[in-house]
């Protein structure tokens, strides 16, 4: 006798509906990994562009301490400090003196090659450096009679806005200090205003009068004044919703203050 074999009905698949269901699903638990993941790579990429602004703090009092002087700002793409002129007191060539007001900022890029540390963000974009000008001046014998002039502004907004986080004390406006000698930041994650590293790609520039726009010392900007030139705002992140704007600009400095206690405890003080 030949065995029968039982034939099994056709097992049914997916439908369309239901694969659809299912498609939906996971993309929703994708989406909804992803989130968390693009806030912890931009928390990391912000604490990376702290720890690079922070080297950059220490190598320029390094800088200070061995030359007695602070170095000029990079103002072309090769990481190298700028010229002093003598002739005109300024940080830059008679012949561009666009970057530097004798008596108060000069600006410019980070000279990372000089200083033997990293000139970029975390986004790829390269810090930017401003230094009260005598400060760095190559005369000798006069690097301890300038730091007490350091002058600077560090302000947590330019804003007539009480919306800024932590701005406010009672009713004034918060200056962390007027005498800082040197100021180095990054233009953050939206890099308005940031260049390259070859200096070829430059971001749009932020909104005229926001904070962000404060930090783009432009001595051809409308309104530009020596004293707007030498002026920064460090403040907390906020977005573009914020009445007070969009900001996430990250920064350090070096008060006049702590730099006296750094030349002191290297016994170059007074």
């Amino acid at each position: 006798m030949i065995p029968r074999t039982r034939l099994h009905p056709r097992e049914r698949g997916f439908t369309l509906v239901e694969l659809a269901l299912v498609m939906g699903i996971v993309a929703l638990l994708l989406g909804g990994l992803m989130v968390p993941v693009a806030r912890m790579l931009e928390q990391k990429a912000t604490a990376t562009t702290q720890a690079t602004l922070e080297t950059a703090q220490q190598a320029l009092l390094g800088f200070a301490l061995l030359n007695k002087r602070l170095p000029c700002p990079d103002i072309g793409a090769s990481g190298l400090e700028g010229t002093y002129d003598i002739a005109t007191n300024r940080c830059s060539s008679s012949s561009s003196p666009s970057f530097s007001d004798p008596a108060d900022a000069s600006w410019g890029y980070l000279p990372w090659a000089t200083l033997g540390v990293s000139g970029a963000d975390a986004w790829g974009r390269r810090l930017r450096y401003t230094v009260s000008t005598p400060l760095a001046s190559t005369v000798s014998g006069t690097f301890k009679a300038e730091v007490t002039n350091s002058n600077l502004i560090i302000k947590c907004t330019t804003l007539a806005s009480a919306s800024v986080p932590n701005c406010f004390s009672g009713t004034s406006l918060i200056t962390p200090t007027d005498k800082a000698a040197f100021v180095v930041y990054s233009h953050g994650k939206n890099s308005r205003g940031a260049a390259s590293m070859d200096g070829l790609s430059i971001v749009a520039a932020p909104p005229a009068g926001s904070d962000e726009f404060q930090n783009l010392p432009d001595s051809s900007a409308s309104g530009s004044t020596a004293t707007s030139r030498r002026t920064f705002v460090s403040r907390l992140h906020t977005d573009a919703v914020n009445p007070a704007g969009e900001f996430d600009d990250l920064m350090v400095w070096m008060p006049a203050s702590l730099l006296v206690a750094k030349l002191l405890a290297a016994g170059q003080w007074p």
